[in-house]
């Protein structure tokens, strides 16, 4: 994530998450170098004090349109020089202000002077947040083209459960980075991505896997919708946390996964095959479950689908990028497989080393193509592996 030289309008309201609120501004100042002036209502002076929020920022905190200290007309000088406004924590009342345009203290008339540039993150309570006046006003508020981080399921300060509490922190940056740095570079492209394993079932409890953990396909995925593309996540069992925004659907066999895909075939510009499908099937399922006494001692197999070469046979003009996990002759390796596929592009690593492959939150891979180019992308997360995945493919074209 790059924030330095982004302006970013952080509007705080009265809310318990307010907490929250300061931790995500000293990430964006101190760890990401971005450029934040905090505007607090005087609900959310009750809360915490402005003190906490200035150490951080380097700046004073606003809270009045008429504060000493400040000549111009202030709301719309700061409406105009942020990139983004922010509203984090957002309450009900502060998001039913600006559906109404109602603009009666200093963040209320910069939500209305910077329009469509404010994004806001809900806090507040389940039975508050399912109302049927803020749910009318979040409606109206996205139509016209404001920006939503929705608020998650969970225990909430009150001790009620349910869904108000503001999303995680990471998630709220993600959203930032997304909106601040993306440059469009798959702008009007489909891209269907595959992550994670998949279970290939013996009986009902017992199953052949792998330990892929979705993260590569996860940030591909992410990238590309960064970059302006229409995004399918297709993803096998994972833990990992998907965004409420990312559209997901969810297999967990080799052939669900294969059926998946060719139903959504049509008119796709990319296809990242991130997912590690299971090549190995038990070539017979029991419907119940194995007895201890009766447990086999050899397990026939069958291989899984070639779900990337009935891909290209449905759809000639995709670009596909493959995936190959190789330890000895891994490039030969990786290279015979792109050309017997027929995919464009194919990015090989080797599980065997450090903090490369399976679970991490690193990878460092070779980027293969068709026509015999390579680059070799070094140790990194696997988000900026994503993000220099994506800039080659779209700079050197299919093919290329």
């Amino acid at each position: 994530m790059k924030f330095k030289n982004k302006k970013i309008l952080l509007g705080i309201t009265g809310s318990i998450a307010i907490y929250k609120a300061a931790d995500l501004l000293r990430k964006l100042t101190k760890n990401y170098g971005a450029d934040v002036q905090v505007i607090m209502t005087n609900s959310a002076l009750r809360f915490m004090s402005p003190l906490v929020f200035e150490t951080f920022s380097g700046k004073n905190v606003y809270s009045s349109i008429f504060d000493e200290g400040y000549v111009g007309t202030r709301h719309i000088d700061f409406a105009k020089e942020a990139d983004i406004v922010l509203i984090c924590p957002a309450t009900a009342n502060i998001i039913a202000k600006a559906a109404s345009g109602i603009a009666d203290d200093l963040l209320s008339t910069i939500i209305l002077a910077a329009g469509t540039k404010t994004v806001f993150a809900p806090a507040m309570n389940v039975n508050m947040y399912k109302n049927p006046a803020t749910m009318e006003n979040m409606d109206k508020l996205k139509k016209i083209g404001y920006g939503f981080i929705d608020s998650e399921t969970g225990m909430l300060a009150c001790n009620d459960i349910g869904k108000g509490k503001l999303t995680n922190i990471d998630k709220i940056l993600e959203y930032l980075n997304m909106t601040l740095n993306g440059t469009n570079k798959l702008k009007g492209k489909k891209v269907l991505v595959t992550a994670g394993p998949t279970r290939e079932y013996l009986d009902p409890v017992r199953y052949i896997s792998n330990r892929s953990s979705g993260k590569m396909g996860l940030a591909l995925a992410e990238e590309a919708k960064k970059e302006g593309a229409e995004v399918l996540l297709v993803t096998g069992p994972v833990s990992i946390d998907i965004p409420n925004d990312l559209e997901t659907i969810k297999v967990e066999s080799a052939i669900e996964m294969r059926d998946t895909l060719i139903q959504n075939s049509d008119s796709v510009d990319f296809l990242f095959m991130a997912a590690a499908i299971e090549d190995l099937c038990p070539a017979e399922y029991i419907d119940t479950k194995i007895k201890k006494n009766d447990t086999i001692t050899e397990i026939p197999i069958k291989l899984a689908p070639d779900i990337v070469s009935e891909f290209r046979q449905k759809n000639k003009k995709t670009c596909i990028v493959g995936f190959s996990v190789e330890m000895n002759d891994g490039k030969e390796r990786s290279i015979n497989k792109m050309q017997k596929k027929g995919l464009d592009y194919i990015v090989w690593n080797n599980p065997k080393d450090d903090g490369v492959g399976f679970e991490h939150d690193t990878n460092e891979v070779t980027l293969f193509s068709q026509n015999g180019h390579e680059w070799f992308l070094s140790k990194n997360s696997k988000r900026n592996i994503a993000e220099n995945i994506i800039k080659i493919i779209t700079e050197s074209g299919k093919n290329k």
